[in-house]
């Protein structure tokens, strides 16, 4: 089924998106560029980095999901050869997405260990994306270059 054909309109963008479009003629994204919205979205919340305030946000559920929380933990000390530390680390992100992405549902993020990566941290994002009445499944390949220090993400076909 061609969700272009269902919404033959094209799908929303989001508010950022529209505020800082310079051709505004355009009536709505297709399915690939909505992917690409939000994989672009995906990139910058993975390159961000939250502080860490969860005692004092305890009392504040709200500010917990707010811009004060946008981006993923610090991963220092972390060590991706611990399985508890990769799931602490996967865990983290699926929450950041889930508070911060909302065109995403059932969100799961695993970590992947191929042996040409050389160094860098591979992961899997998959999720539904929430095209109301619809949820597209989309899958999203993150990988953490160590060179630079940040997240390339693009959707899987």
């Amino acid at each position: 089924m061609n969700l272009d054909h269902l919404y033959p309109y094209g799908f929303r963008s989001t508010l950022f998106d529209r505020l800082i479009l310079e051709h505004s003629d355009q009536h709505g994204l297709s399915i690939q560029a909505l992917r690409e919205s939000v994989a672009c979205d995906l990139e910058d919340l993975l390159n961000s980095r939250m502080a860490k305030l969860d005692h004092v946000m305890d009392d504040f559920p709200w500010a917990k999901k707010s811009i004060l929380q946008f981006g993923i933990i610090d991963f220092v000390g972390l060590s991706t050869a611990n399985p508890l530390d990769r799931h602490k680390i996967c865990q983290s992100i699926e929450q950041s997405i889930a508070a911060h992405e909302p065109r995403l549902r059932q969100i799961k993020v695993e970590m992947l260990f191929e042996g040409d990566n050389r160094g860098a941290l591979c992961l899997s994002i998959q999720a539904y994306l929430n095209i109301h009445p619809l949820y597209e499944p989309i899958v999203f390949d993150a990988l953490l270059k160590p060179t630079t220090q940040q997240y390339v993400i693009s959707a899987s076909a």
